[in-house]
């Protein structure tokens, strides 16, 4: 008997490689049992060549799953076997989408019956870019309005300081009065002069 295990992640296999280790059995009775060994396909110990010797199909989604944790990686290893890349079919396309949980962009197309992983991985690219400088640009506006708001009432206070102190009023009166402490009014009135 051969068990073939074909390990779908980029991690190291955390089991044994046996199935004499894999089940419970009576220490009386493991003599007895043949041994089994795993024949283990793990992306993570192999290289991009070897895991490309399991060919097109196979070899394409493991060392896509391999190089999945590092973008870089994923990026040089897209370049170098662009021809495969470019032309999986939707069931690897969809195996290396669950396994690896990498968003792609549902609009991909399948043209001739294939995918461009390599289109995949730049409309992905440029999607997380355009995210990135919405979600940049929603801050950049959450911080000018919350500054805004801030020059806005320093302003205010402003124009009650120099009417208090204008009117007489000490500057720890005023700071009591306006609810802000001595070094706020200090900055509000240098403010003024800028």
């Amino acid at each position: 008997m051969t068990a073939i295990v074909i390990w779908l992640s980029a991690e190291p296999w955390p089991g044994t490689k046996n199935l004499i280790e894999m089940l419970e059995v009576p220490e009386e009775y493991v003599m007895k049992l043949p041994y089994y060994p795993l024949h283990l396909i793990e992306p993570f110990a192999l290289t991009n060549e070897e895991l490309m010797k399991y060919g097109p199909e196979v070899g394409t989604v493991l060392v896509f799953i391999k190089n999945s944790k590092n973008q870089y990686q994923l990026s040089d290893v897209l370049k170098k076997y662009e021809a495969e890349f470019s032309n999986v079919s939707p069931l690897a396309y969809d195996l290396i989408n669950s396994v690896t949980k990498i968003e792609f962009d549902r609009k991909i197309k399948i043209r001739n019956g294939v995918i461009n992983m390599c289109e995949a991985i730049i409309q992905m690219q440029n999607s997380s870019r355009n995210e990135g400088f919405k979600i940049g640009k929603d801050e950049g506006i959450r911080i000018g309005k919350h500054e805004g708001i801030e020059i806005g009432r320093n302003q205010e206070l402003r124009k009650m300081a120099v009417k208090l102190l204008a009117s007489g009023f000490s500057r720890e009166a005023v700071a009591n009065f306006l609810e802000i402490s001595n070094t706020h009014l200090e900055l509000v009135l240098s403010e003024e002069d800028k």
